[in-house]
């Protein structure tokens, strides 16, 4: 809000009158913020620029290798910078670690330069580092090796990362592969112990139980059929004998030769056929026969009489009765292969009604050991993936493909001084200045307790009788003006030179800062030399 005219005369009046403390304290506040500006050491600022790049390889690769994403590497990327470990580094590579007089010193100067470190990111992908010193070859020094020792650490570290995750996958891969073998060991011997039955369900077992039971009503039906049948030949067999009555020559030597003859029958029969052949035993009959009939005939001599001269009757087997008898042989042991069959037929379907029962407890227990094995075979196909997603990623880290850090600025040696803005201070301190000694006015103008005004009595009801101007004198009115004069041109020559400073300062020059310097080193030659005199 602006002040009433009023107002501003009342100030104006209040400075004027007390001119001479407006100025003294004016000039006093500018000296001490300006000149003192000069005695505050300079500071140069280093700067860096580095730039985080993805490669192509990246996104031609994307889902088969695995590489640290670009936020997580720039969320880091402060702290890591200004880690102790790295700091201390860059400082022992500098020789600046030979300052410290003992590691009390030493970590104070990495707190020193920690502190005066600043690193910010821009566009996510570019961050720079700067550092303030009074040194600005320190400065530049500085800066590049932190930058170069991170870069340098960050690859290192990146490889030995990508190492580490690898060996530790092929790790993890062999543990598993170990579990997976022994899960996979515990079914197969499961199994084998328990059967397979395990692994069919309960209606696949019921089924073929219902199927054994079918086939056993079967083999029944049939052996009924070939029991009655049995009987009915053997029926048959008892209605016929055994053997016949054969009219043979009854030459002496004949049947020597039949029998022979017979023999040599049975003999090629025998090479492909074995003993229960019919013909085979048919001929061995005959041949029985025969050889029987040779060594009865001297007893019946008297029997030729009665017989055609020259023949002789001989039993013979039954060609009725053989087949008769083959065919229950065949029946009987179908009967007896019926039998075994049933047998073993009832035999698994007890084992079956078994397995049934043993169906729920076994499929559990199968169940968990398949479930085991299908979660270490899932993690094992899972860590197989990674590691050859590993193995990729170790490969770009290797060959620097992944992201890399490119210096597109590295520190220059600077020439100007950041700090202290000198043009800055000598404005603050004209401002200042000027603010301090209309301060000083306004405080002791308040402190003063006399009457200034007229209507201060009238304000109090106070009645004024009469007001005496105040009487000038003539020389002293103009003693005054010329001691005003003298003041004035002393602080405005003053201020022409603060103000020529202000200049000064804009031009770039350093004369002041010279002068200053060389005012500065007497000072502490003179300080020095006082105390060596004290002490």
């Amino acid at each position: 809000m602006a002040l009433p005219y009023a107002e501003i005369q009342k100030y104006l009046k209040m400075i004027i009158k007390r001119r001479y403390l407006f100025i003294v304290v004016s000039l006093f506040t500018m000296s001490v913020i300006v000149w003192g500006g000069y005695f505050i050491p300079r500071k140069y600022e280093a700067k860096s620029s580095i730039i985080i790049e993805r490669n192509v390889i990246n996104d031609l690769i994307k889902g088969v290798a695995i590489t640290p994403s670009m936020t997580e590497r720039i969320r880091v990327l402060r702290d890591t910078i200004l880690s102790r470990s790295l700091i201390l580094s860059v400082l022992r590579e500098l020789d600046l670690d030979t300052l410290a007089a003992d590691n009390k010193e030493l970590e104070a100067m990495i707190v020193d330069f920690q502190k005066r470190t600043n690193v910010k990111v821009k566009k996510n992908n570019l961050f720079i580092v700067t550092f303030q010193d009074k040194d600005p070859r320190l400065a530049m020094d500085y800066v590049n090796s932190l930058v170069r020792t991170y870069v340098n650490e960050n690859v290192t570290a990146k490889r030995e990362e990508a190492y580490g995750a690898s060996r530790f996958l092929k790790e993890q891969v062999a543990f598993f592969k170990g579990k997976l073998d022994r899960a996979e060991d515990a079914i197969i011997k499961f199994r084998q112990d328990q059967g397979i039955y395990v692994a069919i369900d309960e209606r696949s077992l019921i089924n073929e139980i219902k199927e054994y039971g079918s086939d056993i009503g079967k083999i029944k039906l049939r052996r009924n059929e070939l029991i009655a049948k049995r009987k009915s030949i053997k029926g048959q067999i008892k209605g016929e004998e055994p053997y016949s009555v054969a009219v043979i020559n009854n030459m002496k030597g004949n049947n020597n030769i039949l029998i022979a003859s017979m023999e040599n029958r049975l003999n090629q029969l025998l090479v492909s056929y074995t003993e229960n052949y019919p013909e085979v035993v048919k001929l061995k009959a005959e041949i029985e026969a025969l050889k029987k009939q040779q060594s009865l005939q001297p007893t019946d001599n008297g029997l030729q009489g009665e017989v055609n001269s020259g023949d002789s009757a001989i039993s013979t087997i039954n060609p009725i009765y053989q087949d008769l008898k083959q065919d229950l042989n065949r029946i009987e042991s179908e009967i007896n292969a019926l039998d075994a069959k049933e047998k073993m037929l009832g035999v698994m379907i007890k084992q079956k009604e078994k397995e049934l029962r043993y169906v729920p407890e076994g499929k559990k227990k199968l169940a968990d050991l398949e479930k085991e094995r299908d979660s270490y075979r899932k993690i094992y196909e899972q860590l197989l993936m990674r590691l050859g997603q590993s193995e990729v990623s170790k490969q770009m880290e290797i060959a620097n493909k992944a992201t890399t850090f490119r210096i597109v600025e590295p520190a220059t040696l600077p020439t100007m001084p950041v700090s202290p803005n000198r043009k800055a201070l000598i404005l603050a301190g004209i401002f200042f200045g000027f603010a301090g000694g209309f301060g000083a006015v306004f405080l002791q103008d308040t402190l003063d307790s006399s009457v200034k005004e007229v209507q201060t009595i009238k304000n109090l009801e106070l009645e004024v009788l009469a007001v005496i101007p105040r009487i000038f004198n003539e020389a002293e009115q103009k003693k005054e003006r010329k001691r005003d004069w003298f003041i004035y041109t002393i602080a405005g020559f003053y201020f022409l030179i603060i103000c020529a400073a202000f200049i000064h300062e804009l031009l770039g020059l350093t004369y002041i800062e010279t002068a200053f310097a060389d005012i500065k080193i007497s000072l502490m030659n003179v300080i020095a030399q006082l105390q060596g005199r004290l002490f």
